[in-house]
């Protein structure tokens, strides 16, 4: 083995049901892009399909996968989609996020006919991040279009807040209130229609009850990861879980002496005689290269340091203080060992990052091991599993 994920299924539902009832009444959509933030799109989605009400992803292949694994909850894609995309689009049920009032919106209308069924659409209002979006001046006159549409089905309107996680922040308050003065003229029909309004993910969630609106889109926080030190802060009473665990094994342990020179470029030195073991895995499995000297690691309950520089498929640390590492010695790069802990968090800081990356970056080619121990989510799993074989 060279590493192993370990994803615990019963800890990523509970962490939904805590952010459920943190939002109620609003609705709850699991974010599952990027692999379900390095945890796995299928299975995860099948874990939560049960406790969540709808799924936000970012291309329309997840979206696939989704169906595919048996998973009928209504599924939101969030990002760019190719013209040759919409078919399968369709045929899958996904909505789809709609800022365009010219060809691409076309396309969908003409996919929608030749399908002969109206398409799902969401449509993206830009209040402030300068990025995907109807500019809100125009917002109303678009939503007034897919409205009329006959081959569009109107059925949100949602916009990305770009400054949520901090505690006072007039900015996130300024977005909201574009976001509601571009919906205002529509507001009587918009209402009938029941067009669901989205702002919030995990952090203003958190941090921004206004922000909830009819749904909250979350996804860091349904892993069991604080999305900033302030969202920790303001929720003290709401648990989170960590869903991951990341482990290895000691591939090698040398004995040197001071002064000896460990790894690529010699950017670390034995300051005493040592026992430096050698990982498997490097930043071609995920580990940052910016943990080169400056990172931990957990062997034996003991916190050990990463030294050298991080190399393509393997890491040095240091094990001097942990006497019994020896070569097949468990290696925890992210979880628990004894007393110990890192999280994704404190591996983003040592990287100068945010723990977002860190799970998102680990690559599909990990072994992932799915533990799920409660009678009731073992009940919930072999029910996905059984639908899974059944056609969506």
């Amino acid at each position: 083995m060279i590493a192993q994920l370990r994803i615990d299924l019963g800890a990523l539902r509970r962490n939904a049901a805590r952010l459920r009832r943190l939002v109620a009444p609003a609705r709850y959509a699991a974010v599952l892009k990027a692999d379900a933030y390095g945890h796995g799109l299928a299975p995860v989605g099948r874990a939560l399909a049960p406790v969540v009400d709808a799924f936000c992803v970012y291309r329309v292949d997840e979206a696939l996968v989704l169906r595919e694994a048996g998973v009928s909850n209504p599924v939101l894609v969030l990002g760019p989609v190719e013209p040759g995309e919409l078919e399968a689009a369709h045929r899958a049920r996904a909505s789809l996020a709609l800022w365009s009032e010219g060809s691409f919106r076309r396309d969908v209308a003409r996919t929608a006919r030749a399908c002969g069924a109206r398409f799902s659409v969401h449509a993206k209002i830009d209040t402030g991040v300068t990025r995907l979006g109807l500019d809100r001046d125009r917002a109303p006159a678009a939503l007034a279009a897919y409205l009329a549409d006959p081959d569009l089905a109107l059925d949100g309107a949602f916009t990305h807040l770009a400054a949520a996680e901090e505690l006072e922040s007039t900015f996130t308050l300024a977005q909201l209130e574009r976001f509601e003065a571009a919906l205002a003229p529509l507001g009587p029909i918009l209402s009938q229609r029941a067009v669901v309004r989205h702002a919030a993910a995990s952090a203003a969630a958190m941090l921004f009850p206004k922000s909830r609106l009819d749904m909250v889109r979350a996804g860091i926080a349904g892993y069991g990861i604080w999305p900033s030190e302030e969202t920790r802060c303001a929720a003290p009473a709401l648990e989170l879980e960590p869903v991951l665990t990341w482990t290895t094994r000691l591939v090698v342990v040398r004995s040197v002496e001071a002064g000896r020179a460990v790894g690529y470029g010699c950017t670390f030195r034995t300051a005493r005689a040592s026992r430096i073991g050698v990982l498997p895995v490097g930043y071609a499995e995920g580990l940052p290269r910016a943990l080169s000297n400056s990172g931990h690691a957990l062997v034996g309950g003991r916190r050990v340091p990463i030294v050298g520089r991080v190399c393509m498929n393997m890491a040095f640390v240091d094990v001097t203080d942990v006497p019994g590492a020896l070569p097949g010695t468990a290696v925890t790069l992210l979880g628990r060992d004894g007393d110990e802990r890192i999280d994704p968090n404190d591996m983003a800081a040592a990287a100068g990052t945010i723990g977002y990356e860190i799970v998102a970056r680990l690559p599909a080619s990990i072994p992932r091991v799915y533990d799920d121990l409660t009678a009731e989510n073992a009940a919930t799993a072999a029910s996905a599993s059984a639908r899974s074989s059944v056609p969506s």
